[in-house]
């Protein structure tokens, strides 16, 4: 009897904490680029569905030639990101579904 009270007592505490063990891992990109001489990429760590940064903003960087970047997602967020065109513009979104804690290898 003793052995289901205290089994009883732990599955009770265990069900008032947090579900942190239910959190899925950060995920991340690697984005590679063997296209462009140069590519400005523009990425966004994100949870809303139509890429607008979340509290970090988005981050810019350059991709050269055979070049490589990882790019980092909080837990439970995507990844989305565009390329800079020659005419300056800016390429639609592409998304990396990194909520689930994946890595993902893209190219330009």
């Amino acid at each position: 009897m003793r052995i289901l009270l205290s089994v009883a007592a732990v599955l009770g505490v265990a069900a008032c904490t947090p579900a942190t063990w239910m959190t899925p891992p950060p995920g991340q990109l690697v984005l590679s680029n063997f296209r462009f001489e140069h590519a400005a990429i523009e990425a966004v760590v994100t949870a809303s569905p139509d890429c607008s940064p979340s509290a970090g903003g988005p981050v810019d960087f350059d991709l050269p030639f055979k070049g490589t970047r990882v790019v980092q997602a909080a837990p439970a967020a995507d990844i989305c990101w565009r390329r800079q065109t020659g005419a300056g513009q800016w390429t639609d979104w592409n998304r990396a579904y990194t909520a689930s804690g994946r890595s993902i290898d893209s190219q330009l």
